[in-house]
């Protein structure tokens, strides 16, 4: 043992009392003021310290042995204050500076560039003078009554709300202007940083300092925080978590009185900016700061509600390991004491975390690559996805394999590396491919009717599944514009003839004559137009058929233009499939491929046939208007203000023959076509996708 083996402690460093532990053990804090950070240990920590003297570490020993504690314990607590930088030196016999430890613990350059443009902080001042001077003028916030008067105002608001419910809705819509705009902004400006002043005046009501209040930027979006970590020091509980929440106390206040003050002010930006704060700002706010996945209000309003410090990475460590128990049954000791409830809840909030982060990280990587110009996008996602989601579980992967002998010596961890072999050979191996392509059987032979013109229907002479024979009367449309015309043609016509029987009687008029006559047979023509237009505006079948497809809004006096499908006539005897292949999986599609077709309908019998033809380029636009996403299909489309729908992602036609079932009756069936491909293994096909997005993506 070396003769100065103990360093010295710094003599700035406080002892402060501390909550007590899950098992209702005393502990205490070392407060670093120079970091303002805190440190817990335990009663043998306490007793180190108190007859702590640098030197021979059996000069300690001597007075620390009758307490039960032995020279590793005295080592351990040497190596726990020079790790926290609570030495003046270090620990004798280490040749490592505390410069030098600390170059070691600096992270490199990029990884710190890549965990700032997610998150840095800006600390804008300290605002202990400030709170100690304003704090006496709003000291009363905090009675009682006061907060009991003010929920009282809330009360009777709702209630002026609820009377006016209709006018307090219509209130949103203020903000869809310029300046509602420029309001809501302002008023999110302020109730924010009264939510972050909420934190710092509780926090100095209890007696707990505020070092800093600052700007914070979670990928790149600005919101403000608090430093209240003096308040790990207060022992009540309560008080700790009034801090926690002392936000959204704030914001339930100013709800409070917005919903009160709505109820008396008149029209305008101010009445807007009232109905924001009491609905839009305080709902937003619960529903971001509640959050215990990210570490705002909600963590620690959990970890002080249920005494458990360091939540997040004591539910991460017993995470882990009841994931490495479960998988390889190494009977590790657990990282924590915790059993029953409190052993659930941390592993229930640590596996929810992981996955709300998953999700969250790979938002956060569209995001940007949304947000960046392509080239800067496309490397911040990938950096994104690399560092946060594929490095921790690379990391978790390269722990197991460190302790690969212990798990092959249990029969489970031999177990799931068997499991794990059998899905990576299954995803190898190529297997039957299937494709579900949205389809359609319509008729083979078949006629739509239409109305030559927008006219109105005056009478519908048929209905769905009736048989018709050629030139049977269909429908009877009524065209007022073409009636009018006719009557002014007709009008005209017997002015004309009039003129014509009088010319004999007046010079001038007989040598007009034959301009009259001319006249008169373009208006006769006209006349003749407009009757063989009437005349087409009586329906007929242009072929025997049976009807179907009538849409069921259809009703005689209801007005149809052009465009507008009445029925359709169709053979029954022949039908055709139109199936609409993604364009990753048309290429798997072999000539002549068997299918089965599967209704929607589930009383309609699957039909099974080969396919024979299939596009060679992709559809522009959707006609088949039931399997696209406007009328609850599975093909996704954005519709065109001329009707069209135009596929979000690319697809194929597919189509076939088919010598339908009696039960099709020459109707319009929607289903899914299952094609039977190529065999392919499921690994190709995950390569192949991804291939496909990164040309895509390449491309510039």
């Amino acid at each position: 043992m070396s003769a100065a083996a103990l360093p010295h402690i710094r003599q700035d460093l406080q002892i402060l009392g501390a909550p007590q532990a899950e098992d209702g053990a005393r502990r205490w804090f070392i407060f670093d003021p120079v970091r303002n950070a805190f440190h817990m240990i335990g009663a043998s920590g306490l007793t180190l310290l108190k007859h702590w003297q640098a030197g021979p570490i059996e000069t300690l020993y001597a007075r620390v042995s009758p307490h039960g504690l032995s020279e590793t314990d005295i080592l351990a607590m040497s190596d726990f204050l020079y790790a926290q930088n609570l030495t003046l030196e270090p620990p004798g016999g280490r040749s490592d500076s505390f410069a030098d430890r600390e170059a070691a613990k600096r992270r490199p350059f990029y990884e710190i560039l890549i965990h700032k443009y997610l998150f840095f902080r800006i600390p804008l001042f300290a605002p202990d003078r400030f709170l100690r001077k304003t704090y006496p003028l709003i000291a009363g916030l905090f009675s009682k009554y006061t907060l009991i008067f003010i929920a009282i105002l809330g009360v009777i608001g709702l209630y002026f709300a609820a009377a006016q419910w209709d006018q307090f809705t219509r209130t949103f819509w203020h903000f869809f202007t310029f300046e509602g705009l420029l309001f809501y902004v302002l008023a999110l400006a302020v109730i924010k940083s009264c939510h972050e002043l909420g934190h710092a005046f509780i926090a100095h009501h209890f007696g707990a300092r505020v070092p800093t209040l600052g700007i914070a930027f979670l990928v790149m979006f600005p919101i403000l925080y608090t430093d209240t970590t003096d308040a790990w020091r207060l022992v009540d509980k309560r008080q700790r978590l009034l801090i926690d929440g002392g936000g959204m106390i704030i914001e339930l206040i100013i709800a409070a009185l917005s919903i009160f003050l709505w109820a008396f002010l008149p029209d305008g930006p101010m009445r807007s900016l009232a109905f924001f704060a009491a609905t839009t700002s305080w709902a937003l706010s619960l529903l971001v700061n509640l959050n215990p996945c990210m570490r705002f209000d909600g963590y620690y309003l959990i970890s002080d509600g249920f005494g458990v410090q360091n939540l997040q990475q004591k539910g991460f460590d017993l995470g882990r390991w009841k994931m490495r128990e479960a998988l390889f049954n190494l009977r590790a000791d657990k990282p924590h004491n915790a059993d029953g409830v409190r052993l659930f809840g941390l592993l229930t909030y640590a596996y929810a975390t992981w996955i709300y982060r998953f999700f969250l990280f790979i938002g956060i990587a569209l995001l940007v690559h949304h947000l960046f110009p392509k080239a800067i996008g496309i490397i911040l996602f990938s950096v994104e996805i690399i560092f946060f989601i594929i490095r921790p579980i690379w990391a978790e992967l390269k722990n197991w394999w460190s302790f690969k002998m212990d798990i092959i010596s249990h029969l489970r961890g031999r177990m799931t590396l068997a499991f794990v072999l059998l899905a990576i050979i299954l995803m190898l191996i190529p297997h039957q491919n299937y494709i579900n392509a949205p389809a359609r059987i319509e008729p083979a032979h078949h006629r739509d009717v239409f109305s030559p013109q927008p006219a109105q229907i005056t009478k519908i002479h048929i209905h769905n599944d009736m048989q018709v024979q050629a030139d049977d009367i269909l429908f009877e449309l009524h065209s007022p514009s073409l009636s009018h015309e006719i009557a002014q043609s007709r009008a005209r016509l017997r002015l004309l003839r009039a003129q014509l029987d009088r010319r004999s009687s007046n010079l001038s008029e007989r040598r007009s004559g034959s301009l009259l006559e001319d006249e008169y047979r373009r208006e006769q023509s006209r006349l003749d137009g407009f009757t063989a237009q009437q005349d087409r505006l009586t329906l007929r079948a242009a072929q025997d058929g049976r009807i179907s497809d009538i849409p069921l809004r259809l009703h005689e006096g209801r007005n149809v233009t052009a465009t507008t499908r009445l029925a359709r006539i169709a053979a029954p005897q022949k039908a055709a499939l139109i199936a609409l292949a993604p364009e990753q999986d048309a290429a798997a599609i072999p000539s002549g491929a068997p299918f089965k077709f599967i209704a929607n309908d589930p009383g309609f019998p699957a039909i099974k046939s080969r396919l024979t033809r299939l596009a060679p380029t992709a559809r522009a636009a959707i006609d088949e208007a039931e399997l696209t996403s406007q009328y609850g299909g599975k093909i996704a489309v954005h519709p065109e203000k001329d009707g069209a729908f135009i596929p979000v992602n690319s697809v194929y036609d597919v189509r076939s023959d088919l010598i339908p079932p009696p039960e099709y009756q020459g109707r319009t069936v929607i289903g899914i076509a299952r094609i039977k491909a190529g065999r392919k293994s499921y690994a190709a096909r995950m390569g192949r996708q991804v291939l496909r997005v990164l040309i895509r993506e390449g491309d510039f």
